[in-house]
């Protein structure tokens, strides 16, 4: 009998001692998250006296190491890049006579209808759309593509154009890529420009551009208006005559009234 009493003893001992185990672990861990969450709040407190007293060197010193980030990941409101598209026509003014029209700014003009908006319609986010894309694919193309692009001209068939930005040594996915964006362009600046003139557009032009916004610590230092656009320009293009349905819509889109 003993002999038993003496194993439930050292099985209950035995027992006892992982539970005292687990229980100082799981204490254990609760106090350093608890010290984490406090040192980490301190750092992304304002200045005050609370902080000061902490240190702010000894926080920067456990923090920065392994747990820095930048305010523009987390920031939802930051913007990586700015783009800009902008188109412009000649019209016809007479049996051989062209006009230059401006370059219009597509995509302030839609930021500018926009501001605001909390939904705005996605028809008034396809000028920043077709601006992405075509910076995407201008990239793509490299020097030697983007000069083939912007010699490009009128009249000239596009399976020529595609034959010459491959002579250029761009990738036949990339050539694809930019041959279709570049129908799209066209087609969006003829009916863009028409929307703005009772002249007959004849030729399109669009150009696309893309500026890195300041790092959010430079801001105050530097504006995102001050910084320069990488310019990408197109050749002239033959304008694409829409359907009365397709102009109309595109008024509707710009808000003008025929």
């Amino acid at each position: 009998m003993a002999v038993a009493g003496g194993d439930g003893d050292g099985a209950r001992q035995a027992e006892e001692d992982r539970h005292d185990w687990r229980a100082t672990l799981i204490v254990a861990l609760a106090v350093l998250a608890l010290v984490h969450s406090l040192l980490v709040a301190l750092w992304l407190a304002p200045r005050g006296p609370v902080r000061d007293v902490a240190g702010g060197s000894l926080l920067a010193t456990y923090v920065d190491p392994y747990f820095r980030q930048s305010w523009d990941l987390l920031e939802p409101s930051a913007q990586r890049v700015d783009e800009a598209l902008w188109v412009r026509a000649r019209v016809r003014t007479g049996p051989q006579t062209l006009a230059l029209t401006p370059w219009l700014d597509v995509t302030k003009a839609d930021l500018t209808r926009t501001r605001d908006d909390v939904a705005p319609a996605r028809v008034h986010l396809a000028g920043r759309r077709l601006a992405t894309n075509l910076n995407n694919a201008m990239f793509a193309l490299g020097r030697s593509g983007r000069q083939v692009v912007l010699e490009s001209t009128v009249g000239r068939p596009p399976e020529t154009l595609r034959g010459a930005l491959a002579s250029a040594g761009v990738r036949p996915a990339d050539v694809a890529a930019y041959a279709d964006l570049d129908t799209m362009a066209t087609r969006f600046a003829s009916l863009y420009t028409q929307a703005y003139t009772d002249r007959r557009v004849v030729q399109v032009q669009y150009r696309v551009a893309r500026r890195t916004v300041p790092p959010h610590a430079d801001r105050d230092a530097q504006r995102v208006s001050s910084v320069p656009f990488e310019w990408f320009d197109a050749g002239w293009r033959a304008a694409v005559r829409g359907s009365a349905e397709a102009q109309s819509a595109f008024d509707g889109y710009l808000g003008v009234d025929r």
